[in-house]
Order: C-alpha cells, then sequence, then structure tokens
C-alpha cells in the first residue's frame, strides 16, 4: 500500500510539474507574468522578497491542502491543490530559466524549497486521508503530525529567506 502512494504521488507531482512547464508555452509573456504575480510575486521581483511575501504563498496552498484533506467529503481535492502547486512550480520553473536566467536562484532557492513544501503538504494529505478511512475515534485528529509539519514548515522558511537573502544582495 506504501509503495503504491509513493508512486501515485510521484507521478501526480511529476505530471504536473510537465504540465506547468507545458502551459507556460501556450501563455503570452503578459499572461505568464501575471499568473506569477497573483500567485508567487517574488518570482518577477529583482529585490530581497519580505517575510509576508515569502510565508503567504506557502501559507496558501498549505491552507487549502488542510481544508480540503479535513473534510470528510472533499479530501480527494485536497490532491488536486497538490497537483496545482506542482504545476505552479513547472511554470514558475520556466520562466526562471528561460526568461531572467537565474539557475543559481532556480537551484539553490526555488526548486529546492517549492519541492520540500510540495513533499510536506503530500505528508499531511496522506495522514489526513488515512483518518478518514480509520474507524471513528475520539480523537483521529493527527496533532502530533501538524506540530511536526509546521515546525518543518518554519525552518524551511526560515532557512529560504536566508537562502532569498544571500542571492539577492
Amino acid at each position: 500500500m506504501r509503495k503504491q502512494l509513493i508512486w501515485q504521488n510521484t507521478v501526480m507531482v511529476t505530471m504536473s510539474f510537465f504540465a506547468g512547464v507545458a502551459f507556460f508555452q501556450l501563455f503570452t509573456m503578459e499572461q505568464a507574468m501575471s499568473v506569477l504575480a497573483l500567485l508567487d510575486e517574488r518570482i518577477l521581483s529583482e529585490e530581497v522578497p519580505t517575510i509576508k511575501n515569502t510565508i503567504i504563498p506557502v501559507a496558501i496552498f498549505m491552507v487549502g491542502v488542510v481544508l480540503f484533506a479535513t473534510h470528510p467529503y472533499f479530501f480527494a481535492i485536497a490532491k488536486i491543490v497538490i497537483a496545482l502547486k506542482a504545476c505552479f512550480v513547472g511554470f514558475s520553473s520556466v520562466y526562471l530559466l528561460a526568461q531572467r536566467d537565474e539557475i543559481v536562484a532556480y537551484g539553490t532557492w526555488w526548486f529546492p524549497f517549492q519541492f520540500v513544501y510540495i513533499i510536506l503538504m503530500i505528508i499531511l494529505c496522506e495522514r489526513f486521508i488515512r483518518s478518514h478511512r480509520q474507524p471513528k475515534k475520539s480523537s483521529r485528529f493527527p496533532w502530533q503530525l501538524v506540530v511536526f509539519i509546521v515546525i518543518c514548515l518554519a525552518i524551511c522558511i526560515t532557512i529560504e529567506i536566508f537562502v532569498i537573502s544571500t542571492i539577492f544582495k
């Protein structure tokens, strides 16, 4: 069962990433820049992003995953939110590599951190979905996992802010 979930999630993230790459080719540059500005304006910025600009894009997708994954009927939509995040990472990766020639920023900042955020969302989503399949218990909410994910997110965001500040200097 575990290998099957790993393969399903790997294929979902990979296909979504490549779909984002393909979508970038379909958009005009103005459309692509408006999508990037809407979802994560740090990509378009030449300056060091603020802490708010770093936390909000991660929080929006994470909250979407948690809201859908904890719902007893709409928990399958949480995977769609993760796929949309992977699609956006592919979309924005093409912009960083092709339009801005930001290979260093892409390799040290953008891709590694976005990949870690996607993995954390998958872990959280799979645990919440598994809790829907378990028999009713008095407390089936995985508080320990939520605390672990929040700590991992805080560490990742702190490291990301440090990396961003060194890259954009």
